[in-house]
C-alpha cells in the first residue's frame, strides 16, 4: 500500500474496531484475519469474523484453522454469544473451511431489485443528510435492507465512502435520514459506476416496525434515486423482511451465499 491507502486503512480499523489477527510461521507472515466485535438490534452480540486471507504458498496447511482458532479464544474472553461469518461460497473451499470448525448455517440472504418509478418524495416525509459524525444506530434500527455485510461495516460504508473511488468512477453515494411520524429512518443509495441507471439500497427503521411509514420511506428512497438518474434500485435482505420489500414493490430475484454462526458456551 501507499501512504495514502494505508492511512485511510487503519481509519477504517480504528472507525470500526477491527482487530487484526495475523499468522507466522518462521518469522514470516502467512495469513491474516480481520474480526469485528458487534452487537446489533436483530443479531445480539457476536464477534463477526470478516476478512481471511492465507499466502497461496502456505493453503491447506492449517493456517486459517489456527486464524479462526484465535478469533474464538478472543470471542470468549471477550464474552460474545457467538461467531459470525459470510463465506465467499457456502459450497466452496471457504465454506468447508468454516463448517469444519463447527460453523453451522445461521440464516439465508436474498437479491431483490425494483424499478425506480417514483419522483415526488411523499407528503410527511423529510430528507437531511447524514453527518460522517453520527453513530451508527444498531441498538435502535434494525437494518431492513443492504444485507451486503453486518450492520456496523455498512453504516460505516454509507457515510465513510472512499471519495477518491467515488471521484475516479463518478459515482454517486448518498446518506440520509428520512424523517416522518416523529421516526427517523437511515438509507444509503450507491449508484453503480459501471452502470449508473443501477443502485443500491440500505436502510435501518426503527423498531416495532412501522409498516406504512416504512412504505413511505421506501417511495422517498425512490424518489431520490430517480433524482440520481437510476432506473433500478438492488439490494439484499433476510427472510423475515422479504415480503415487507415486496409490498414496496420489490421483486425477490435470488438467494445469495448464507451466513454461519457458531454458538460459544
Amino acid at each position: 500500500m501507499d501512504a495514502g491507502t494505508l492511512t485511510r486503512y487503519w481509519h477504517h480499523i480504528e472507525r470500526l474496531g477491527i482487530v487484526p489477527l495475523v499468522a507466522e510461521l518462521n518469522g514470516k507472515v502467512v495469513g491474516h484475519l480481520d474480526v469485528i466485535f458487534s452487537s446489533e438490534l436483530s443479531l445480539g452480540s457476536f464477534l463477526y469474523l470478516d476478512v481471511l486471507t492465507i499466502h497461496k504458498a502456505y493453503r491447506r496447511r492449517g493456517v486459517a484453522k489456527s486464524l479462526i482458532k484465535e478469533a474464538e479464544r478472543l470471542a470468549k474472553s471477550r464474552k460474545a454469544r457467538y461467531m459470525l461469518v459470510q463465506p465467499q461460497q457456502y459450497e466452496g473451499p471457504s465454506g468447508l473451511t468454516y463448517t469444519s470448525c463447527g460453523f453451522k448455517k445461521a440464516f439465508d440472504v436474498y437479491d431483490l431489485e425494483m424499478p425506480v418509478n417514483q419522483s415526488e418524495i411523499p407528503s410527511g416525509v423529510r430528507l437531511v443528510s447524514v453527518p460522517r459524525t453520527q453513530e451508527a444506530p444498531l441498538d435502535t434500527h434494525a437494518m431492513i435492507c443492504g444485507w451486503y455485510n453486518i450492520g456496523a461495516k455498512m453504516w460505516d460504508y454509507g457515510v465513510n465512502p472512499d471519495v477518491e473511488l467515488l471521484h475516479a468512477f463518478s459515482a454517486h453515494q448518498l446518506a440520509l435520514s428520512a424523517l416522518t411520524n416523529g421516526s427517523v429512518y437511515f438509507l444509503h443509495l450507491g449508484q453503480n459506476f459501471s452502470d449508473p441507471s443501477t443502485g443500491t439500497l440500505c436502510l435501518w427503521a426503527p423498531t416495532p416496525l412501522e409498516k406504512d411509514a416504512l412504505q413511505r420511506v421506501l417511495q422517498a428512497a425512490t424518489a431520490t434515486a430517480s433524482w440520481l438518474g437510476m432506473k433500478r434500485l438492488t439490494t439484499k435482505s433476510v427472510e423475515r423482511h422479504i415480503t415487507t420489500l415486496e409490498k414496496a414493490g420489490f421483486v425477490l430475484k435470488s438467494r445469495g451465499e448464507p451466513y454461519l454462526a457458531k454458538e460459544l458456551e
